[in-house]
């Protein structure tokens, strides 16, 4: 897993570059084709919907080796080294099982809902489901690893993973 995460932040973040590019050439394109030529291109916005929805649930993942995930780590600096370890451990192992939980769901949500079709492009419902469930899948185990894996903070406050 130590030389796998970061061929899978890799294509993550290229993905995730891709999507940004997207959210911002799409709207343009369909401003320049409806504004100067009268021909916007029906479906453009659902396809940035997707765009949008590959960069937030793919890019997801990739907070985890910054350590840049949303936290109140103030109260967690003034805890003794050990505490703190150990503490960051079980915060990392929740949430990592909670994410696991939420990607089971969305699994089943798929399953239940694989006949259904987005209504202007026709796309399937489990592709606009797909990111969120590869990256929360890869969120779970990417907590899960870096807890087993945390070191003990440096001194002088701060967290390392």
């Amino acid at each position: 897993m130590t030389r796998l995460w970061p061929l899978i932040e890799r294509a993550l973040a290229t993905i995730a570059v891709a999507a940004l590019a997207s959210l911002v050439l799409l709207p343009s394109l369909q401003v320049i084709l409806r504004d100067f030529f009268n021909a916007p291109l029906i479906g453009l916005e659902e396809a940035t919907r997707w765009a949008l929805i590959i960069l937030v649930f793919l890019a997801a993942p990739l907070l985890l080796s910054t350590n840049e995930q949303i936290r109140l780590s103030e109260f967690i600096d003034y805890l003794p080294r050990r505490a703190r370890l150990i503490l960051e451990r079980v915060i990392l192992l929740i949430s990592g099982l909670s994410v696991a939980v939420i990607a089971y769901a969305g699994v089943l949500s798929v399953m239940r809902n694989m006949s259904t079709r987005t209504s202007t492009l026709d796309i399937p419902f489990w592709l606009f489901a797909a990111p969120m469930l590869v990256g929360f899948a890869l969120a779970a185990l990417g907590y899960i690893w870096f807890a087993l894996r945390r070191q003990d903070p440096p001194l002088g406050g701060g967290t390392q993973i």
